[in-house]
């Protein structure tokens, strides 16, 4: 994702002023050996964006959302469960964050042409009961332990030349779901007071919210705040002040937090760009939290289709990511070991952009170090 010239030096000129005053929050690598990853202690996540073939913004630009529902309507659920379904069985995650999960619901006929209100309940797409299935049969035993809406959108659908139209529902979700021998309680979501309104032909501007979800999750006797979230786009500046503000209101929402947070998602920030280049991935740091990519063991992705371990381009665009960030306590924080890859679509498609890859996700296998919380 580019961001503009003017942002780009903006930040080039705050990161010459604040850069010595970076928080040292890794001091030093943990002395151990990266076999202990496979221990029962070390802890397993994925953050994975399961995106369909019409975004909501394609759904609300498109007249009539007749393009829009053909590309639902040509989407294999079933492929992609299978596939997602192939990550989850090779990782074996403790906890999964996902985003961008879409919900399509339909009603013939529809009213909303008319002005009418009743909201279209016949489903018609829903990929993620199709993978619990999927797992289920494989004897992988996942439950969803928290969900959040995000935005909700109802639009006309063309379906002849009389005219005639359907109602289309698309409706976006936050999920977290954990493996059955892991302990889960305190759920939570919340909405982000920022958020941004796109305008929909023929009618005023439509609200789309974004949000987080989070739960307190035991593995092995040890106790982490699990957090996943969906921020804002940022391809301009408007997009990018909705995405700082964003994720202010999740560092302010997490700061008195006492347990270790492991925070998951598609945070639309590039880390790859650095410190200086991406203002939202820069604030997340500065608050406290370590990105792990940045401390494992390797540069490897899986592909599903291959079932191996492949390096990831060096410019590739980082947007989903996992971040831990320990309580304070009067002991070095450390991190260490770390076995982290990408996951999602095969990196063997051509490209034209050398910045831009299409990993739709990241595992993460990692220690933290413990430090005395309250419960």
């Amino acid at each position: 994702m580019k961001y503009v010239i003017a942002v780009g030096l903006w930040m080039v000129a705050l990161g010459a002023c604040q850069v010595a005053t970076f928080p040292q929050v890794v001091e030093e690598q943990e002395e151990v050996s990266g076999a202990e990853l496979f221990g029962p202690d070390a802890l397993t996540v994925m953050t994975r964006g399961l995106s369909m073939a019409a975004s909501l913004e394609r759904v609300l630009e498109t007249p009539g959302a007749v393009e829009a529902f053909e590309a639902l309507r040509r989407t294999d659920v079933s492929a992609q469960a299978r596939r997602l379904a192939d990550e989850i069985q090779y990782a074996r995650p403790h906890l999964i964050g996902l985003q961008q999960v879409t919900q399509v619901r339909r009603q013939s006929p529809g009213d909303a042409i008319f002005g009418g209100t009743r909201p279209a309940e016949t489903p018609y797409l829903d990929v993620l009961p199709v993978l619990l299935g999927e797992l289920e049969a494989r004897g992988l035993h996942y439950r969803e332990v928290a969900r959040v809406r995000n935005a909700d959108v109802e639009v006309p659908l063309l379906t002849s030349a009389l005219p005639s139209y359907d109602d289309m529902r698309v409706t976006d979700f936050d999920v977290i779901l954990a493996r059955a021998d892991v302990k889960v309680s305190q759920a939570q979501v919340g909405h982000y007071q920022a958020h941004r309104k796109v305008s929909q032909p023929g009618s005023g501007p439509v609200e789309l919210p974004r949000g987080w979800a989070s739960v307190a999750a035991t593995v092995e006797g040890r106790t982490y705040r699990f957090v996943s979230t969906h921020l804002e786009p940022a391809p301009d500046e408007a997009g990018l002040r909705v995405q700082l503000a964003q994720a202010e209101e999740l560092i302010g929402s997490l700061r008195r937090e006492a347990l270790p947070v492991v925070l998951v998602g598609d945070f639309n920030t590039p880390a790859n760009l650095g410190l200086v280049g991406a203002p939202t991935y820069r604030e997340l740091l500065l608050a406290g939290y370590v990105d792990v990519w940045a401390h494992r063991l390797g540069m490897k992705t899986w592909s599903s289709a291959g079932e191996a371990m492949r390096e990831v381009p060096r410019k590739a665009e980082r947007l989903n990511l996992v971040l831990v960030r320990n309580p304070v306590a009067p002991v070095p924080r450390r991190l260490g070991p770390v076995l982290a890859y990408g996951v999602g679509s095969s990196l063997e498609e051509p490209r034209l952009d050398p910045w831009v890859s299409n990993l739709t996700g990241v595992v993460a296998r990692l220690r933290m170090p413990q430090v005395a919380t309250r419960n």
